[in-house]
């Protein structure tokens, strides 16, 4: 059975804010689990029974977004505690918590840690403090793409975001700028406009919500702006300048292959791929890789919903700046998908001419 001393729980900086008597009241009361590697400490969404100390071994915590994606939020290491925030606010658990190793954990009932944690104020002003930067941080967590972000750049990122409010009718990006930032809506809705040539109104091709994102196509493809982003309420969005897009979000997302590579992989398993052509139909219909799937990349950020989870999407165009943004889009929303390096002029393996229209993710087989 193991124990812990209120000496040994004095060095860890975690309680080294609690009383004499405190110490020796949470030596005496905690219970001591040893748990194996992959154990489910605590299911997201269940009501919280106890605060947890970590005495040997690491955890790792992840949370299911509201896309369904599990997202990996943080590991934790011994000398940490965890399960607290649920208790002090009561509300069910936020996220759960797996046992990244063998571990030692120290158990402490919710009726023992109110008796004991509660009733020091110097520990329950870090706590207070922990939840606070613990909210901040979860709700992060649940925009795309954070969700799917390493906790380590996922720091990085949120100093560097910048907070833009902006009135209904007011415009966020106009089609023709040149791209310099990406936009995550905090909260609002934002309104994606396109002007098409001796059209007098703009096509409206999709209203965005709480936890979406745009602008990433102008800055992958380096090109000027395609679409308005026209705030249709009072808007709050996160910017992030391109140079930081490209260094944390670009290079966490976009994953490319090789054609040679690939006509090798594709023999011994063909059926696990799926190849997106990104293009306008016309471009489609000229030459496509075959077996390829046009779905443009503007029907793509309305349909990736309909595509099936289980296969690896490869996406591309002509060259690849459009494959670029297509496999980009999908990774963020948890997609396996990858760019097809050079595109359709560096593809080696078979092509096919001709088309019987655009296939929409539904009737794509």
């Amino acid at each position: 059975m193991n124990t812990i001393s209120s000496r040994e729980l004095k060095q860890y900086k975690y309680f080294a804010g609690l009383s004499a008597g405190a110490l020796h009241e949470l030596s005496r009361r905690l219970e001591f689990l040893v748990l194996p590697a992959e154990t489910l400490i605590i299911e997201q969404g269940t009501p919280p029974d106890a605060f947890y100390f970590l005495k040997k071994g690491e955890v790792e915590v992840t949370k299911v977004t509201r896309l369904g994606q599990t997202a990996k939020i943080s590991v934790i290491s011994s000398g940490q505690g965890f399960g607290e925030v649920a208790l002090l606010t009561c509300s069910h658990r936020g996220s759960s918590v797996r046992a990244k190793t063998n571990v030692i954990l120290g158990k402490l009932s919710k009726k023992d840690f109110e008796d004991i944690i509660m009733v020091e104020s110097a520990f329950t002003s870090m706590l207070v403090k922990k939840i606070q930067d613990y909210s901040i941080y979860n709700r992060m967590k649940t925009y795309q793409p954070f969700a799917l972000l390493e906790p380590e750049k996922m720091l990085a990122l949120t100093e560097r975001l910048i907070e833009k409010t902006y009135k209904p009718g007011e415009s966020i990006i106009t089609q023709g700028d040149k791209g310099d930032f990406y936009y995550i809506i905090k909260s609002g809705s934002v309104a994606i406009l396109v002007k098409q040539k001796e059209v007098p109104e703009p096509w409206q091709m999709a209203v965005l919500g709480e936890g979406e994102s745009f602008g990433e196509e102008a800055l992958i493809r380096d090109h000027r702006r395609n679409a308005t982003a026209q705030a249709l309420t009072g808007t709050t969005v996160l910017a992030l300048a391109k140079t930081d897009f490209d260094r944390i979000l670009k290079s966490s997302f976009l994953e490319y292959i090789f054609s040679e590579d690939l006509v090798e992989k594709l023999e011994e398993n063909k059926e696990r791929y799926f190849f997106l052509d990104a293009r306008i139909p016309p471009e489609y219909e000229e030459e496509h890789i075959a077996g390829a799937v046009n779905i443009p990349l503007e029907i793509l950020r309305q349909k990736y919903r309909e595509l099936d989870p289980k296969k690896e999407y490869l996406a591309y165009c002509t060259n690849e700046s459009r494959g670029m943004a297509a496999a980009f889009l999908l990774r963020i929303q948890g997609f396996n998908a990858k760019n097809i390096r050079g595109g359709l002029s560096g593809w080696t393996g078979p092509v096919s001419v001709g088309s019987n229209g655009i296939h929409l993710p539904d009737n794509a087989g």
